[in-house]
């Protein structure tokens, strides 16, 4: 700037010298992401594509000064909630990742428009640093509904608006995430601005070279996700689908990596969904987000089959007529689930995992990640803390897995049969699990049994769980000798087991969007080699059905 003079204000050389040393410095951190730095952008693209719609309710309560987030409720004046202290670091990443603008544009009023600018501002006069994971949500949420906030806008809002996401783009670009799930949310963040707005024709590019890099370390050759987590997989895939509809109708190349990595995932995740569209609740599920997986299903072009065995990620499925299993035959991961497995008809679910709840205390956290929270064997007296070791916190891949697979598909039924070694050392039993999944899907057979590999006594007390899902009612019958279960659906089926002392008790389901809810649970007791096996089985109570399958040919189980 000039005085009054008219001569030119300015700084020494030494400071000069620093400033653009500081440029240089941003400049090439920024290749270390991206390949080049971030300019200013000079207005809003094409609009991206929403994968879902908000809901007009939530928009409501926002108004109205509710921010419920990550099961934490805050009532307050709209203006300054950016200034309270968060209830948890979930409530935080969602305030501060501006999740909430899918809501308030889901109305389509004027009068939402306006509170979320104002809500923008305050935030903008308020700021304070916040965590990787919320700088990525809010760059994301930012560019998605830009449209949304700038529509009628004044040239001042809309100057401090591509301001705003022009400095989180640069920040973004300039931090240095060490994990590879980490660096691919940061892509994808800095993708979809650069898809969003003007003036970011190179970052698109650098971007999209990044994330096509990265993502084959991340989308296992199966389709699976780094960490095992059908969570995880959704939302990825909740970036990746509506980016890859964006690239498209901006006529981009889509890398081949990024559309191979997306072909193979989708399969997948219909192999961790349910008959009800639902994910399985396996390591770190906190709802089974039914209409996120539909909406992505809707925009699956290819429709391919879902794997019966996923050797790289750890599953096996088994699907015959209505029934449907899921098997956990990994690696320790989120949670120590080894060999537990979730069963459903239909659209309705039997047997499941209790979940992790979306907002807990630390120790219901590490309850809900040990064994005795899956349907799977627990032993006593072991020590069954979560999963916590470098390889989890790190998000890579176990250098060995302890669980050997075998699946087999014949016409009167699929079988898998499967082995792990994951107590083999700290208490000298290896689980042995075989699944039998009748043709019609009336049937499911199963049986457990532990070797001791130590050839000596254990006397290792041990507990099989068949966690229900909350809508099952079951009771014992008048013998005490099976469990007859009752459908939402009116349908009955029955279980029964040999090799062990059964009983019908309490349990509770965290994975449902109400929140927990109790549920009743079978449990089988008894001692590991006393006797050699376990057998249980459910069957349907459908005369129908079982006289039919009575003309079939019945395998010989070995069990």
């Amino acid at each position: 700037m000039r005085n009054m003079t008219g001569r030119s204000k300015t700084i020494g050389d030494e400071g000069l010298r620093f400033f653009r040393r500081l440029h240089e410095i941003g400049v090439d951190l920024g290749a270390r992401v991206t390949g080049s730095a971030v300019t200013s952008f000079t207005g809003i693209g094409p609009p991206l594509p929403l994968l879902m719609a908000g809901n007009p309710e939530v928009a409501q309560q926002l108004y109205r000064g509710v921010f419920a987030f990550a099961g934490c409720r805050i009532e307050c004046q709209p203006s300054e909630v950016f200034e309270l202290a968060p209830p948890n670091a979930e409530w935080s990443d969602q305030l501060h990742g501006f999740t909430w603008l899918v809501h308030l544009e889901a109305p389509g009023l004027a009068l939402y428009r306006a509170f979320a600018r104002s809500l923008l501002q305050s935030w903008a006069a308020q700021t304070r640093r916040t965590s990787f994971e919320s700088s990525c949500r809010r760059l994301k949420s930012m560019s998605r509904h830009a449209g949304f906030l700038l529509a009628g806008a004044s040239a001042a809002f809309e100057a401090l608006y591509l301001n705003l996401v022009t400095r989180e783009a640069r920040c973004l670009v300039r931090s240095r995430p060490r994990a590879a799930a980490d660096l691919l949310h940061q892509s994808v963040a800095v993708l979809t601005a650069a898809l969003a707005f003007r003036g970011s024709e190179s970052l698109c590019h650098d971007a999209l070279n990044r994330t096509a890099n990265v993502i084959a370390s991340i989308i296992l050759p199966d389709g699976g996700h780094l960490d095992r987590s059908p969570k995880s997989l959704l939302d990825l895939l909740s970036d990746l689908v509506p980016l890859r509809t964006a690239l498209d109708a901006q006529r981009v190349a889509i890398p081949r990596e990024l559309n191979a990595a997306i072909e193979r995932a989708i399969p997948m995740l219909r192999m961790l969904c349910h008959g009800d569209d639902g994910l399985a609740v396996f390591h770190g599920v906190e709802n089974t987000s039914v209409p996120l997986v539909r909406a992505i299903f809707e925009r699956d072009m290819v429709l391919g089959r879902p794997l019966s065995h996923a050797a790289h990620t750890g599953y096996c499925r088994m699907n015959q007529g209505r029934a449907m299993v899921i098997i956990d035959c990994g690696a320790p991961s989120v949670c120590d689930s080894g060999l537990a497995f979730e069963f459903s008809d239909g659209l309705q679910r039997i047997v499941g995992s209790c979940g992790v709840p979306a907002n807990a205390s630390p120790a219901w956290r590490a309850a809900a990640q040990t064994p005795a929270a899956h349907s799977t064997v627990h032993f006593e007296d072991h020590d069954n803390r979560p999963i916590q070791s470098f390889f989890a916190r790190r998000g890579k891949r176990f250098p060995h897995n302890p669980v050997a697979v075998e699946f087999v598909a014949a016409p009167h039924g699929s079988l898998v049969k499967a082995s792990s070694s994951a107590h083999a050392n700290s208490i000298g039993l290896t689980h042995h699990r075989e699944l039998f999944l009748a043709a019609g899907g009336h049937d499911l057979r199963g049986e457990d049994r532990f070797d001791n590999i130590h050839r000596e006594e254990c006397g290792r007390q041990f507990t099989i769980r068949f966690h229900l899902h909350p809508s099952v009612k079951a009771s014992a019958d008048r013998r005490g000798a099976a469990i007859i279960l009752l459908l939402p659906s009116k349908v009955a089926w029955q279980f029964s087991a040999r090799g062990g002392i059964m009983t019908l008790e309490e349990s509770i389901y965290l994975a449902a969007s109400s929140g927990p809810r109790r549920s009743q649970q079978i449990v089988i007791r008894g001692l590991a080699g006393k006797p050699v096996r376990v057998n249980w089985a459910f069957r349907k109570l459908d005369r129908q059905i079982r006289h039919s399958a009575a003309k079939e040919t019945t395998p010989q189980l070995p069990f």
